[in-house]
């Protein structure tokens, strides 16, 4: 599906953390570095720093918090925001409808019930696309043998506050302060404050449906729903973020709002996808770009973002209507083959 370029979403999001984030660098553990009776702490956020400078940060950074090029990674996005996705399309349908139908656990590989995309579809064994039997999550998030439609870039780390916080373990069996040989129950983290930092989202290729379920994500990490990061339950990461630029490109000026089954040019191939076209719906509070002429693609950026997703949040609850229906129907046949 991605050896054509249709369509694209391009969303720029800006992040802030009031509070303690952190990102850990596993490579601190490998530093040769002082004990925590010393002061050094027991990680830093993570750098873009070579291996070999850190080893001169990690013998001294016992003194003060270290001053560094931070960045979050884009993959310390993209699972929280996959999980809370899947949270969403599950919250949406009954709990006895299958897997298949609404987001698969990744890790299941022994019951056939609810076997995980990436397993269930090593095998294929119909003629339809592995891309139109995979599960919701696994059409944008993309599973073993099929490709993600969205990618999230690295975010540097402007403005911060670097400071260490320092916690004490407890022993769960006495209830007290955890004892140890090495530094006792002291626990120093090194944290950023009042972090702020820009990724950008990109969906390739996309359904309308995809788009507004990203409506319902973007949304509750607006709200602050969402932690990322390292020490959740010690409430690290408490992250809001905010979009602030939508850009679409297609392969030339739109009318309306189109997806990937409106640019397909056959019938025969939307049905291989089990994409549908699109309803026709005017384009609103949207401009176009310039073109300078060498781009095969037109761009236009919105220009009223809520308005946007009170106009796409609809599609993903018409798509959830379709898996209620499919799941309706599979559960009748099954009790045709029953009786």
């Amino acid at each position: 599906m991605l050896k054509r370029r249709l369509c694209e979403a391009v969303f720029q999001w800006e992040l802030t953390c009031k509070g303690p984030l952190l990102i850990r660098d596993e490579r601190y553990a490998e530093c040769k570095k002082g004990t925590k009776k010393d002061g050094f702490p027991d990680c830093l956020f993570i750098s873009h720093i070579s291996k070999k400078e850190l080893e001169a940060v990690a013998k001294n950074c016992n003194n003060k918090p270290p001053k560094m090029l931070f960045y979050v990674p884009g993959t310390s996005i993209r699972g929280p925001f996959r999980a809370l996705a899947e949270r969403i399309i599950r919250s949406l349908l009954p709990a006895d409808v299958p897997p298949h139908l609404t987001a698969c656990n990744p890790f299941e590989q022994q019951d056939k019930k609810t076997l995980g995309c990436s397993t269930r579809l090593e095998n294929g064994g119909n003629n339809r696309s592995k891309y139109a039997t995979a599960c919701s999550a696994c059409k944008l998030f993309g599973c073993t043998g099929l490709a993600s439609r969205i990618c999230f870039t690295d975010a540097d780390i402007g403005s911060y506050n670097s400071v260490y916080r320092e916690m004490v373990g407890i022993d769960r069996f006495t209830g007290g302060a955890f004892q140890s040989d090495k530094g006792g129950a002291l626990m120093r983290y090194h944290v950023l404050e009042n972090t702020e930092f820009t990724t950008t989202v990109t969906v390739i290729n996309f359904e309308l449906w995809q788009l507004g379920l990203l409506a319902y994500v973007f949304r509750d990490f607006e709200n602050g729903l969402v932690p990322i990061g390292y020490g959740k339950t010690k409430g690290f990461g408490q992250v809001k973020g905010k979009i602030t630029e939508i850009t679409l490109t297609y392969p030339a000026i739109p009318t309306h709002i189109e997806h990937m089954g409106s640019l397909m040019t056959s019938s025969t191939e939307r049905d291989y996808y089990d994409i549908s076209a699109c309803e026709t719906r005017s384009f609103k509070h949207f401009k176009t770009e310039k073109n300078d002429g060498l781009s095969l693609y037109q761009s236009v950026t919105v220009t009223n973002i809520d308005a946007f997703w009170s106009e796409i949040a609809p599609f993903f609850n018409k798509h959830v209507a379709k898996l209620q229906g499919r799941a309706d129907k599979l559960k009748q046949q099954t009790k045709e083959k029953v009786t």
